[in-house]
């Protein structure tokens, strides 16, 4: 076997190497995202508990089901903008609830509604009572520490940043917020904020990944045996690449024809 041959059957194996541990890292990705699927799942499935009960670093209460009750602050309220829906444009209404203690209180996106600008809309028409009751599923209250807000609108939030929500609200928020499922709000559908649904879980694309990296793998390794069986031949590959000689006859020319 040449030299040049041999490294590149070296390289051909490292390679594979290399894509084969790569498909196997995205299978193990794969049963990570499968196990915390199999835990969200269960916390989703489970009857909603009123958010004061629940207790534990604001990790551990992702997705789990809760009801917020109290009093909303409609003057505290924002909006995460440039939202939308079915292809169209909106907003989330952000609502501090507060509890019976009034010292807290819990961050409830109420839903969405349209606006067709993606940034404005009449408050007082999304306005659902002075006591609001709503179950959704809890997230984390992301704590950035960097405003993102229209240029003239504090209120109106480009990304979720507890400070900048605690300033507009006046009173201290969770850690955690609700993304309300229900109930939908009493009165006509058109002037109801449109609630949300349970979040929808999958696999992901490591799967796919996993398939590609071990087919780069393979290829690698079927290359190679191509190179070393033609290495192998009489001659190597530059007898299989050579041209062929005319045949002589003894009584013509070379290709056999009669001066």
């Amino acid at each position: 076997m040449r030299l040049r041959t041999l490294a590149f059957v070296l390289a051909a194996i490292v390679g594979a190497a290399v894509f084969a541990r790569l498909g196997v890292w995205q299978i193990d990705r794969l049963h990570q995202r499968q196990a915390l699927n199999a835990t969200i799942r269960a916390r989703l499935v489970a009857a909603p508990v009123p958010v004061e009960s629940l207790t534990g670093p604001p990790a551990s209460l992702r997705f789990r089901r809760a009801v917020v009750h109290g009093t909303p602050s409609y003057n505290g309220e924002a909006l995460l903008v440039q939202r939308t829906m079915n292809g169209s444009p909106g907003v989330y209404l952000l609502t501090p609830v507060r509890d019976a203690r009034g010292d807290t209180a819990t961050l409830v996106v109420r839903g969405w509604v349209y606006a067709p600008d993606g940034a404005t809309i009449d408050r007082s028409r999304w306005h659902e009572g002075d006591s609001l009751t709503v179950d959704g599923w809890l997230d984390t209250l992301p704590a950035t520490g960097r405003p993102d807000t229209i240029a003239g609108h504090p209120d109106a939030l480009r990304r979720l940043d507890r400070a900048t929500l605690e300033r507009h609200a006046g009173v201290p928020l969770r850690a955690v917020y609700l993304w309300a499922t229900g109930p939908k709000p009493a009165g006509p559908a058109a002037a109801a904020p449109a609630r949300f649904t349970l979040p929808e879980l999958d696999d992901g694309p490591h799967r796919s990944y996993a398939v590609q990296w071990f087919a780069f793998a393979a290829i690698a390794l079927v290359g190679a045996g191509i190179v070393v069986r033609n290495d192998r031949r009489p001659g190597g590959a530059r007898a299989a690449s050579a041209p062929r000689a005319p045949d002589v006859h003894p009584s013509g020319g070379a290709d056999g024809r009669t001066e």
